[in-house]
């Protein structure tokens, strides 16, 4: 039985170079058995090589990578990448045209024995939904189905890691966002400890249980997807994983500042000084629209998502601030409207 308090895969003072240049500078990051993670980040920061050397298909300039406690690579070993236990789910899905659906997800079980192969593809097949279209081609299928195929494809030996590099970058929107909580939901019920690369702060709040964002060759944040969203550590991951807008603002307590908007409080001590100047960094889902509010702001902007009204308002001060409003509030642009904050954690930056 696997020990759920070790962790599975380890990453402990990674850095990585290519060629003359660093791309990641001590990274520490550690999943625990059948939990799935993400490393989140804009293009170029280091995410997608990192999970090439996970794979095996990077060298180490130092530090180490561990799966299961087991050494996979240092600066002066490694393991080759066939022999690391590691599945690998690209972006490009490369699905053999040639060959049925139930033929590619056999493809990784050459060695099993065939009637263990056989009920390892029945169990996949169910498991993605397409239990009865293991006889198709892949051109007979819709570019989910592919999507789900390419996926049983790389649990079928049941890797000890599964990697996960942007699979669904390539899908629009609506696809994206769906298969990404299919995605999890299968791997949750195969058990198997995954790893996602993506710059999309969506898709990973959607797959993951911990993401670990980076930005610049460095791993800013490790946490939930909640406490990124609602406790970020730097103005960068605020930022990064949500739309929101600094305002500035003064400490007025231990646990309050005083705003553009008013006194606002915390749940808890915010580690100021009273009198020290700060930065608020407020969302759209921490101003709300409010006839009966004191303050008041114009309407500068606005865009219909369906069930909200998403409206940027300028403050008196010349702030300009996201908002939510319920769809049948449609105001004008131009028009004057009341707003107040509805927050219960401020997230706080020195200024």
């Amino acid at each position: 039985m696997t020990d759920q308090n070790k962790d599975a895969l380890t990453i402990r003072n990674l850095t990585l170079d290519y060629g003359e240049r660093r791309v990641v500078y001590d990274a520490n990051f550690a999943l625990k058995p059948q939990e799935l993670g993400c490393l989140l980040g804009p293009s170029g920061c280091g995410k997608s090589t990192l999970l090439r050397a996970i794979a095996g298909f990077q060298s180490l300039t130092s530090g180490e990578i561990r799966l299961d406690g087991d050494l996979l690579s240092n600066q002066s070993f490694s393991v080759p990448a066939e022999r690391r236990g590691v599945g690998m789910m690209f972006q490009d899905i490369a699905l053999f045209p040639h060959l049925t659906v139930d033929q590619n997800i056999g493809f990784g079980l050459v060695g099993w024995p065939e009637l263990k192969a056989q009920e390892r593809i029945r169990e996949l097949l169910d498991l993605i939904g397409l239990y009865n279209l293991g006889a198709r081609y892949p051109h007979e299928l819709s570019g989910g189905q592919q999507q789900r195929v390419a996926l049983a494809r790389s649990m079928s030996p049941k890797p000890k890691l599964l990697l996960l590099d942007e699979p669904f970058s390539g899908l629009d929107t609506e696809l994206r966002e769906r298969l990404a909580s299919e995605v999890r939901t299968i791997l949750k019920s195969d058990g198997i400890c995954s790893l996602l690369v993506t710059h999309d702060q969506r898709e990973a709040f959607d797959f993951a249980d911990r993401i670990a964002v980076m930005n610049d060759g460095h791993i800013c944040q490790v946490d939930t997807p909640f406490n990124l969203y609602h406790e970020p550590t730097s103005p960068f991951v605020a930022h990064f994983v949500g739309p929101g807008e600094m305002v500035g603002a003064k400490v007025d307590g231990p646990r309050s500042v005083m705003s553009p908007l008013g006194v606002l409080t915390n749940d808890t001590d915010l580690g100021f000084e009273t009198g020290s100047d700060v930065k608020i960094f407020l969302r759209p889902d921490d101003l709300i629209h409010n006839d009966d509010s004191d303050y008041t702001a114009i309407l500068v902007d606005k865009y219909f998502r369906g069930a909200h009204h998403l409206y940027e308002v300028r403050l008196d001060n010349g702030i300009v601030l996201g908002c939510f409003a319920p769809s049948h509030h449609d105001h004008e642009i131009g028009e004057r409207i009341g707003v107040s904050l509805d927050i219960e954690h401020l997230v706080v930056f020195p200024r």
